[in-house]
């Protein structure tokens, strides 16, 4: 059985807001000219571990790895950075798309098309979720700047629908800073119009009140 756990490289890493060096791994990403590395304190109780335990340390390792938006492979060439595992299914979706293109202008006669779409799985809602964290700042506020479901989608290369899933899910409202500007513009608007109107507003309101008293006067007298 091939040893899973020579996919990474062993040796002391920082752990802590003091640094201290503790055992644990360093991944590096296996793709061409990349030099993104991240390293991952290991629990010690697992050193030292033989046959299927290695297979249940690399699952540890490549779950906390995974969630930090790499993709973990069988050995080191396999690994990629979050940056580079965007690129490459990005570039796969390019290539599919492409590939349909081609098909569909060599093919002279009307076929039927049927809708094949994969369903999002858990390294797709990895990646949109680690997307989404950077760059929606709260459920208050929403989007950064210049961002929305659509440009997420666009720089992933995912559905757009998938991006708002998991917005939905985790984080709150496609809403955006430009939202807001445009929120309190408005309100500035109202503001500044009450204010104008405020002063004849108040006239008008004596007035009433001066007709009131006096229709209360008269109904005294008809009594």
């Amino acid at each position: 059985m091939r040893d899973l756990l020579a996919a990474f490289e062993h040796g002391p890493v920082p752990y802590g807001d003091d640094g201290k060096k503790v055992r644990g791994v360093v991944a590096k990403c296996g793709a061409p000219r990349c030099l993104t590395e991240i390293s991952l304190p290991v629990n010690n109780q697992m050193a030292g571990a033989k046959g299927m335990d290695n297979v249940v340390e690399w699952q540890f390792i490549a779950r906390k790895l995974q969630a930090k938006g790499w993709h973990v492979g069988k050995s080191a060439t396999a690994h990629r950075c979050p940056d580079c595992f965007r690129k490459a299914k990005f570039a796969a979706i390019q290539k599919a798309r492409e590939g349909s293109e081609m098909v569909s202008k060599q093919e002279p006669t009307p076929v039927q098309v049927v809708d094949n779409t994969r369903e999002m799985d858990r390294d797709d809602m990895r990646l949109i979720y680690g997307k989404l964290n950077d760059v929606y700042l709260s459920d208050k506020v929403g989007y950064g700047q210049g961002w929305t479901d659509e440009r997420v989608s666009i720089d992933l290369g995912v559905p757009r629908a998938w991006v708002r899933q998991v917005r939905e899910k985790f984080f709150g409202d496609e809403k955006s800073n430009e939202d807001i500007r445009a929120l309190i513009k408005e309100g500035n608007n109202v503001l500044a119009q009450v204010r104008e109107f405020a002063p004849e507003l108040r006239r008008l309101i004596g007035i009433a009140d001066k007709i009131e008293r006096q229709l209360l006067e008269l109904e005294k007298v008809l009594k």
